[in-house]
């Protein structure tokens, strides 16, 4: 017996992570399972693969609610006051002292999330990244310069913000009335 989906676990009332948990669960039934034959060897990867997926994005959720800077009800104070799982808790004192982030095996959040997460809920880090002091300041201006130029022309390129509604959130045409009588 495989629990796939909702019987295999939830995570929150969005479905984008419980989606990908299904594709994953389905992908890694048919890379443990070819055949068809299951060794308990085979179901033992299988349940450790999806409970590492799980806690992986359940400390990804966590985050969110634990780091607001919201009291203005007795959930969020609640958010706030509770205790975090210790890989969490690992993953937010890396970032805050060294501000870096790793991603372990096929973790679904990359860490440019992780980053923009923390960053967002004002975990920020007390130092910077080591490989910074290997450039020189002329280096850096030039990739930052590439960064800044490359962003604005990807944005010179797109259309303004009324433009793209009306083009593709608009209402189709109203069809003329084809009443018989």
């Amino acid at each position: 017996c495989i629990a796939i989906g909702l019987s295999g676990g939830f995570m929150e009332p969005l479905e984008s992570t419980s989606i990908h948990l299904i594709q994953r669960a389905v992908l890694r039934l048919l890379r443990l399972f070819p055949a068809g034959a299951v060794s308990p060897r085979d179901v033992a990867e299988f349940n450790d693969q999806q409970h590492t997926d799980m806690l992986q994005i359940r400390d990804f959720l966590i985050l969110h609610y634990k780091a607001t800077n919201r009291r203005d009800s007795a959930f969020w104070r609640q958010c706030a006051a509770m205790p975090i799982p210790a890989s969490l808790e690992q993953k937010i004192e890396l970032f805050r002292e060294t501000g870096r982030v790793f991603r372990k095996n096929e973790e679904l959040f990359a860490e440019n999330s992780w980053v923009q997460v923390m960053l967002g809920q004002g975990i920020v880090p007390r130092s910077y990244h080591p490989i910074a002091t290997k450039l020189r300041d002329d280096e850096l201006a030039r990739l930052l310069g590439g960064l800044r130029d490359g962003t604005n022309a990807t944005v010179a390129g797109l259309p303004e913000h009324a433009d793209y509604v009306a083009r593709y959130c608009g209402a189709a045409p109203a069809r003329p009335s084809t009443v018989v009588a």
